[in-house]
Formats: structure tokens, sequence, C-alpha cells
């Protein structure tokens, strides 16, 4: 038996043991976010071609050419749940004219990181692989940032737009949660700025680690709700000017 893992029953059923936070008790409270269309943005990391396109993303088509698809069935399988809400959050997130960024991993101008280079992750987002399903294509007027890493933060010029727009609060979809997305709130967190991840509009590469990182994530200033709960936030946001998270 583990903490936060697994224990077998008696009649040889595996149940999830909930992970413990005994360093809550002996700290302050975690203030609550208070989000709005002006101080928040929506971030949509890691969603282009490579990581979600299901038949010729780059990952796609290396688990064919490998035969590991049974090893990838539960990430194609959350993709796409994430596919139908997506669109739902960016939809209202547009018509309330919160900032929309996209940050996603690969390079522009030959500008390859170390990064990609150790992975061989080589990826141009001036090409096909800067694509992104029609359902959650940016705007025309929207910020596209490659990111050289895994943080959404490895790009400064996210940074300077959260700086220059006065932005507290980032909402978080997309795919990699348990590497780019959980990097990518931890340095929000440390920079005082709170995040909200939507949690059935962000995929981990197994139901596992998307069970444990959903467990663990949200501590402090990172908040966690589903696509459901959101688009409620949105609407009281649309009607009252903020809510509080």
């Amino acid at each position: 038996m583990g903490e936060g893992g697994t224990a077998q029953t008696k009649t040889g059923r595996r149940t999830l043991i909930a992970p413990r936070h005994p360093l809550t008790l002996v700290t302050r409270e975690s203030r609550p976010l208070t989000l709005t269309a002006s101080n928040s943005c929506l971030l949509l990391q890691d969603v282009h071609a490579p990581f979600t396109d299901p038949e010729h993303g780059w990952l796609a088509r290396r688990v064919a050419r490998k035969v590991l698809t049974r090893e990838f069935e539960e990430y194609f399988e959350l993709l796409a749940v994430i596919s139908g809400n997506i669109p739902k959050v960016l939809g209202a997130a547009r018509r309330m004219e919160m900032g929309v960024v996209y940050a996603s991993l690969g390079y522009r101008d030959d500008d390859v990181s170390e990064f990609q280079r150790a992975t061989g992750w080589l990826w141009d987002l001036g090409g096909g692989d800067g694509g992104y399903l029609p359902a959650w294509e940016p705007l025309e007027h929207e910020l596209v940032l490659p990111k050289p890493g895994w943080s959404a933060l490895s790009n400064p010029a996210f940074a300077s737009y959260l700086a220059e727009n006065g932005l507290t609060n980032v909402v978080v979809l997309g795919a990699m949660l348990e590497f780019g997305i959980n990097q990518t709130c931890l340095e929000l967190s440390d920079r005082g700025i709170g995040s909200l991840v939507v949690s059935d509009a962000v995929a981990a590469l197994t139901r596992a680690g998307q069970d444990y990182m959903s467990a663990n994530i949200a501590h402090g200033l990172i908040k966690l709700r589903t696509t459901g709960e959101v688009l409620d936030l949105f609407d009281v946001v649309e009607k009252q000017g903020a809510v509080l998270i």
C-alpha cells in the first residue's frame, strides 16, 4: 500500500487511495481567485497537431510505427473527451472577450532549443506541426507562442503578456497534463498568479496519471474545476462581472 497509490482488498479488487496533504495543516489557507474577463486569460497548451491529431499527428504516427497502440490507448481516449470540452470553454471565453493564448512545444524561424534537440521533437510551428483541429483553431488576433520547453513560461513573451495586461489568473486547457501543464501551473504559482485547470479539458498520458495529477495539482493558487463548473463560473462573470473561486 502506498500513499496516493492503490490497495488490494480481500476480494482482489484494487481501490484508489486518496493522497494525504499534511502540509496544509500548518500553512495559511490559500486565497481564493477573483476571476474576471479582464484579469484572466485562457491558455491552450500543447493542443497543436503533434500531440492532439489522433491520425496524422507526430505522436499518433510514431505510436503506430512502433506498434505501441495498446500503451497509448488511454491517452487517445482522454483526447476524445477533451476534444468535446475544449471548444465549449474556448467559445465561452471568446464570448466574454477573455484573452486567449496558445502555447505549443516547438520552434519558429529555426530557433530550436536544447530541450527540443535532446528530445528530438523538432517541430516547426510555421508548418504542419503548428496546425490545430478546426474546433479550436486560433483567431487571427490571438497570441500564438512557440515553447522551447515544457512550461508556457519558457517563452518570455508569455510572462510579458501577463504583466502588460495585468493578468492575475490563467484558465488552462490542453494536453500533456503531467508534464507541460503541471510545470506551467507551478511556475505561475511561484509568480503569485492563479491557475484554474479545467479537469476534463486536459489530458495526461494515462488515466492513472490523470487521477494522480488531478488529486495533487490543486493546491495553493492552483484550482481544479470541470468544464460544466467553469462554464457556470463564466456565466456568473458575464452577468455580475466577477466570481470568487
